[in-house]
């Protein structure tokens, strides 16, 4: 009997270990994984705190005035990003470990067919993405894969970008539009032979290209310098017809270091980029428009300032002001202060005096302190530089709450000739009130001159 049991466990000692079996595809560790973005990292940084993250997503976090660790909430002595090399080799390890990647051709098929399935469309993305990062040195083959069949693979792309899953995988997408987009500026300049459809979609890859955060300065650089190198004046007026989507393109041309002073005063110097503007404004009440004749009045001055006040450019200003968001609201406000510093500009800010003054006022304690200074500086060169107009006096003094809000900037931390000017309009003010009337017999209207500090 014992014998028997110690032959059992003879043969337990010596039984062979079982085979080892490799997963199909290994579960990814989460330390490898950005706590923002929540995807593998390709290039992991640590802050001051310890924790890491994905380069990308870590410095969109900081530029956007972030001063936390996202992850420990707790304030950073500095925003110094360290690479974390270890951890970074680790990764390549396990990457190593997976299946191949798909080819870009084999991607591009895959997003294509994920028509109502977005993991399968994120997956592709990631997987073009992927090949076109600097230390790959592949994005030739992913472009040439995407120029093959523009036509499905462009708008693909888009509608990935504008509805994609996560910020960095929308941003993966421009990033991959980036590098064929040079290769569509022919849709804009084709005599009338172009599909319709073919110039929208080349006009919505160019202006996501151009106003995406994570696409590289020398992609964008790129781009534009393929823009100006061709039939300029056709291409301008292409991107108007497009309306807000084009204007966004034609903004970042007239704003960029790469159109030397020549080619941006040609943009400025068209009969049609006012007028075209000013319906693009009305019609579809676009911020683009309003930063496109701010950028055009800075290259080309005074000449600017006067096809902008001839293109009726006060009125649909004033609307902006009233109901734009808040930077494009200082925008307007400040080309409206260019306005008034010509002849022609002031007759058409008296000649809508009552919105004028209403979209000011009305929005003044709502922007920031460069808003609230220019508002001050039009609301001055309209009722007071060189005698004023009286139809502004009467239309400012009229305005609700216009003597508190003035007092109100004044006690803020404004310029000290930002002080001065409304401390005159404040007198404007109550002047014009007295005339009509319209103060009250206990209001004592010679204490006006004290600065309410």
């Amino acid at each position: 009997m014992d014998a028997l049991v110690a032959g059992q466990q003879a043969r337990r000692r010596i039984r062979p270990p079982e085979p080892l079996v490799m997963a199909a595809s290994p579960t990814t560790p989460a330390a490898f994984k950005c706590p923002i973005s929540l995807e593998v990292m390709r290039s992991p940084v640590s802050l001051p705190t310890g924790a890491t993250y994905d380069r990308a997503s870590i410095q969109r976090w900081l530029d956007s005035g972030h001063r936390t660790c996202p992850a420990t909430r707790l304030p950073l002595a500095s925003t110094d990003l360290v690479p974390n090399l270890l951890l970074r080799r680790l990764i390549h390890l396990h990457a190593a470990t997976l299946p191949p990647s798909p080819s870009p051709e084999e991607a591009l098929s895959q997003l294509a067919a994920s028509h109502g399935e977005p993991a399968a469309a994120e997956k592709a993305v990631r997987s073009l993405a992927a090949k076109i990062a600097p230390e790959k040195g592949k994005q030739a083959s992913v472009a040439s894969a995407v120029a093959a069949d523009l036509d499905s693979t462009v708008p693909a792309l888009l509608s990935f970008a504008k509805g994609g899953a996560g910020t960095d995988a929308r941003v993966d997408a421009v990033r991959i539009l980036a590098t064929v987009a040079p290769e569509m500026v022919p849709y804009l300049t084709r005599d009338g032979t172009e599909k319709r459809g073919r110039v929208k979609m080349a006009v919505e890859a160019m202006a996501a290209v151009l106003s995406a955060g994570g696409v590289s300065e020398d992609a964008k650089k790129a781009l534009i310098t393929v823009l100006v190198a061709g039939d300029l004046g056709r291409v301008v007026a292409t991107l108007l017809a497009a309306g807000p989507t084009g204007v966004v393109v034609l903004e970042a041309i007239l704003t960029s270091p790469v159109p030397d002073a020549d080619v941006k005063t040609a943009i400025a110097d068209r009969s049609e980029l006012f007028p075209d503007l000013v319906r693009i404004l009305k019609e579809a009440a676009s911020p683009a428009a309003i930063l496109c004749m701010a950028a055009a009045v800075q290259v080309r001055g005074r000449p600017a300032r006067a096809s902008m006040v001839r293109a009726g450019a006060v009125s649909a200003l004033a609307l902006a002001v009233a109901a734009a968001p808040t930077a494009a609201a200082e925008s307007a406000l400040m080309l409206l202060v260019e306005a008034a510093r010509c002849s022609d500009g002031k007759a058409a800010i008296a000649d809508d005096a009552a919105e004028v003054a209403a979209a000011v006022m009305g929005r003044m304690i709502r922007v920031g302190q460069m808003g609230r200074e220019a508002a001050v500086a039009l609301l001055w060169l309209s009722c007071c530089a060189g005698g004023g107009d009286r139809k502004m006096r009467e239309a400012l003094a009229a305005a609700p709450e216009a003597v508190g809000k003035l007092l109100v900037v004044m006690q803020g931390d404004c310029s000290p000739a930002t002080s001065r000017m409304a401390g005159e309009l404040l007198r404007a003010v109550r002047m014009e009130q007295e005339r009509k009337g319209m103060v009250s017999s206990s209001y004592d209207s010679r204490t006006i001159h004290v600065m309410p500090y």
